[in-house]
């Protein structure tokens, strides 16, 4: 509990605050318990956008929506902070009673980062939580760093948590075993974070997914069953980030077409929520390549103002694909261009891509690259094949003897059988650094461009702010203002390719070329960083790759 004189330094040196410091000590009942919400720093990624976000004026492009939500799932009777290491310090004191962690990406660096910060408020005598994909796939990597692990879903088992905490009766485990109904979810608390320090707000109006991809660990942690969040609660939501301040909403479900009657139904009183306002809030979500079979679908997203999907194509080889099950691929014909039918409703497609299936050999970077510049995917994820902690990918590459030992910089823990794993190694960094060169990014922005010139595109009536004011002059500077001949050619070629094909796409060509500034030197400095798995004998890799052909 808050002692008076740790509640004093809280308080300004006012009269109202010295008032409100003697109330209290008459009535200690006023004196609430704490939790402090953390969300650790996450690694260097494409999404992350490190290096743009001075030039975008925000700090982070989304909000901790997790610990949001948790804290939307505590009693009024707590006090509740939280703090986002992604945008600012976390490692100070608190007069917090319980220091909650999410230990969101299963990667070395932020694994580690999540131990440092337990350990640091362990010491400072914290009841110490942490939950997450992390905890929920491998809890032993944390296990050791916490007092409570949380496993599961949240909300049930958080207030459940503090009641037993008040009780003198709290358990070191907490798992939450059937899923969660979206109804019962509760309202993310936005106003525990800065908005404008975010480049978007973000909603969950989903969960669980139901297709059946080998390395996704979706359908572990939230299940094939798609579960939907009422569209009033959702509705609500939207209208909180925006009175917040923000014009630009992520949909961060996992595939928020899954459950296609809820998804138009929603997208049908997005309509009307934005028909009601001057300025109309923009979106973008996650959905499979599926969506490009229903029109109406794609009518309705367009009609919603949203103006990007984000899809999980993997790979051009339908081998590949079958191999991983991922069926709503295989069966898409002609995958470049059910992705040139999702623009054509003046919606930008990103997208996810794979190398290191079994089926992949050295010439499948050479396929990757001219499939995306043929697609126009602007923005291409590209990453090495992961075998996730409980998986059936993870499961049939520890039956054969496939795993590499976790560790830092580890590119993939999977031994490869196409290549060697220095081949796939080189292989990718090369296909990342040449997908963001200057030549290859204009290439395929026009090129998607060129699909969407039929439209009006989403966001084209936003209120002028100064910090947008501000972005624009500094990345304008960035390119115009620079030595570099290289640099300055490019903004040109983008924008007079813009003004040639859809005039009326200049501000989005300006939202690429800042986006750019980080996706070009992720792909010339992060990437390369990543070292080949010495872990293991490439011997293995050729005896494993003659097991499977026999």
């Amino acid at each position: 509990m808050q002692q008076p004189d740790q509640r004093a330094a809280e308080l300004d040196p006012t009269t109202e605050g010295v008032l409100l410091l003697a109330h209290e000590a008459q009535h200690p009942a006023l004196l609430r318990p704490k939790v402090l919400f953390i969300q650790p720093k996450l690694s260097s990624s494409l999404w992350g956008l490190e290096y743009s976000a001075y030039y975008a004026g925000w700090r982070y492009p989304n909000p901790p929506l997790g610990i949001m939500t948790l804290a939307g799932a505590i009693s009024p009777d707590w006090e509740v902070e939280i703090r986002d290491e992604n945008v600012g310090p976390v490692e100070y004191a608190t007069e917090a009673d319980i220091v909650g962690m999410s230990a969101t990406h299963l990667d070395h660096y932020h694994v580690n980062r999540v131990k440092e910060l337990a350990d640091y408020f362990r010491k400072q005598g914290k009841v110490v939580c942490i939950g997450g994909p992390v905890a929920n796939l491998a809890p032993d990597a944390v296990r050791a760093h916490c007092d409570v692990l949380f496993e599961g879903e949240g909300e049930l088992t958080w207030p459940q948590f503090l009641k037993d905490y008040e009780a003198g009766t709290y358990k070191d485990r907490y798992e939450q075993l059937e899923k969660i109904d979206m109804s019962l979810a509760p309202t993310p608390r936005i106003d525990l974070v800065n908005a404008p320090d975010y480049g978007a707000g973000q909603i969950q109006t989903t969960r669980g997914c139901p297709f059946t991809c080998e390395f996704c660990d979706i359908i572990v942690v939230f299940g094939r069953k798609v579960r939907t969040k009422p569209i009033e609660k959702i509705i609500n939501e939207v209208k909180l980030w925006a009175d917040a301040g923000l014009q630009c909403i992520f949909f961060s479900d996992d595939n928020f077409v899954g459950n296609r009657v809820h998804a138009k139904s929603l997208l049908r009183e997005l309509i009307k929520f934005n028909a009601r306002r001057r300025y109309p809030v923009s979106f973008y979500t996650q959905a499979s390549i599926d969506t490009a079979r229903d029109p109406e679908l794609m009518e309705l997203m367009r009609d919603a103002n949203f103006f990007a999907l984000f899809i999980g194509i993997e790979s051009p080889r339908k081998s590949s694909l079958s191999e991983t099950l991922k069926v709503q691929n295989v069966h898409t014909g002609d995958l470049a261009e059910a992705i040139h039918t999702i623009q054509s409703y003046g919606l930008w497609v990103a997208g996810g891509m794979i190398v290191g299936f079994d089926h992949d050999d050295v010439d499948i970077f050479e396929e990757q690259y001219e499939f995306v510049q043929r697609a126009g995917v602007v923005c291409a994820q590209v990453t090495l094949l992961e075998a996730v902690p409980k998986t059936p990918l993870y499961e049939r590459m520890k039956e054969s003897r496939r795993l590499i030992e976790y560790r830092q910089n580890l590119p993939t823990n999977i031994i490869p059988v196409g290549m060697s794993s220095q081949e796939l190694v080189t292989g990718y960094r090369n296909l990342v650094n040449r997908l963001y060169t200057f030549d290859a990014f204009v290439e395929r922005f026009l090129n998607s461009l060129s699909y969407m010139k039929k439209n009006k595109l989403s966001g084209e009536r936003i209120p002028l702010k100064a910090t947008q004011f501000v972005s624009l002059l500094r990345t304008l500077s960035y390119y115009c203002l620079t030595p570099d001949s290289r640099r300055r050619k490019f903004f040109f070629e983008m924008m007079a390719g813009t003004f040639r094909i859809h005039p009326g796409a200049w501000k989005w060509t300006i939202r690429y070329l800042l986006s750019f500034i980080h996706f070009h030197k992720f792909a010339n400095q992060d990437v390369m960083v990543v070292s080949a798995p010495l872990t293991h004998d490439e011997n293995e890799t050729v005896n494993v790759r003659r097991a499977i052909a026999g």
